[in-house]
């Protein structure tokens, strides 16, 4: 028993260190292309690909929750020939500084990313944003109209309170919901676990291998040191501090194209279809047997790119 032990034991720390190692090489790898802007007492990452196309028009790229700015990298491939192209990693994902003293409610990454836009110089541009991302460039598109040429979302979310969920924000604020620290130290370990977070990540969005190997690896290296407890407090920002901004979709005077997978269980089409109905200028597109990740998807980018190039 003893000997089954040690065997258990020795095993367990030669894949833990096995992942440490293989984790810290992945993220030294996609190190290697990313600036940092420092904004909102933050420090933000950020890729730029083809400044030289700048006279093309620039294209943002806004990730979902627990993505990055790697998730563009197939779309940006492709409209990087052309256009000038920015992905932001939002914080703390990606290789953003992860803060617990950051405030990470909608309203405060919304302050963040208007003055990250600033900083950059970049005065007119098309905005693309993905699940989480899309919430934030409709927000952003909501308060500065007038410097968006075009709007794309994938898989947007679209958050709107109903009176159960401010019921639950006191409690929550509270911590009397759940143990933040016991959730925390779970987030700790769970997130060091590959099989379990690839099982997650898949289960959750329902994909269809449309999303590589490689492209996992490196959001879990950039996840594997994320702290347990600056996700908690991400979640939790989000809920007890709501955006108090009234959206008003007759501002958007700018041609939108709104994407989803027709599989999508996270934010389902029918948030989309809803976004179609209230914006004008909107065009609406379901990407078949795909789920809450079309990034890649073939027909996805090439509606995208058929969209960007259209007068």
């Amino acid at each position: 028993m003893q000997i089954f032990l040690k065997s258990l034991l020795l095993s367990l720390t030669f894949y833990v260190a096995s992942l440490f190692i293989t984790t810290e090489l992945t993220l030294e790898n996609i190190k290697s292309d990313v600036a940092y802007v420092e904004s909102n007492d933050i420090k933000v990452a950020y890729r730029e690909v083809g400044k030289e196309n700048i006279q093309n028009g620039t294209i943002v790229f806004l990730h979902g929750f627990s993505g990055s700015s790697v998730d563009w990298f197939e779309i940006v491939k492709v409209c990087s020939k052309k256009y000038h192209c920015v992905s932001i990693d939002i914080p703390p994902f990606g290789l953003s500084e992860k803060s617990y003293n950051f405030d990470y409610s909608d309203i405060n990454i919304l302050k963040t990313l208007l003055d990250i836009l600033n900083k950059l110089n970049l005065e007119k541009f098309t905005l693309v944003g993905h699940s989480m991302g899309g919430y934030l460039s409709i927000l952003i598109a909501n308060e500065i109209p007038e410097r968006i040429n075009k709007l794309v979302l994938f898989d947007a979310a679209y958050n709107v309170l109903n009176l159960t969920d401010l019921e639950r924000i006191n409690p929550l604020n509270d911590g009397q919901l759940f143990d933040t620290k016991l959730l925390s130290t779970l987030l700790n370990i769970g997130l060091k676990i590959y099989p379990l977070v690839k099982l997650v990540y898949y289960n959750a969005l329902g994909e269809n291998a449309m999303i590589s190997t490689e492209h996992f690896d490196k959001l879990f290296s950039q996840n594997f040191f994320l702290p347990g407890d600056v996700l908690v407090k991400f979640s939790i920002d989000k809920v007890i501090k709501p955006v108090n901004l009234n959206i008003d979709f007759r501002r958007f005077n700018f041609p939108v194209l709104i994407i989803y997978g027709e599989n999508d269980t996270v934010t389902p089409p029918a948030i989309g279809r809803f976004l179609n109905e209230r914006i004008e200028n909107s065009k609406f597109v379901l990407i078949p047997n795909e789920g809450h990740m079309p990034l890649a998807n073939k027909i996805a980018i090439e509606v995208f790119m058929n969209f960007i190039e259209k007068n």
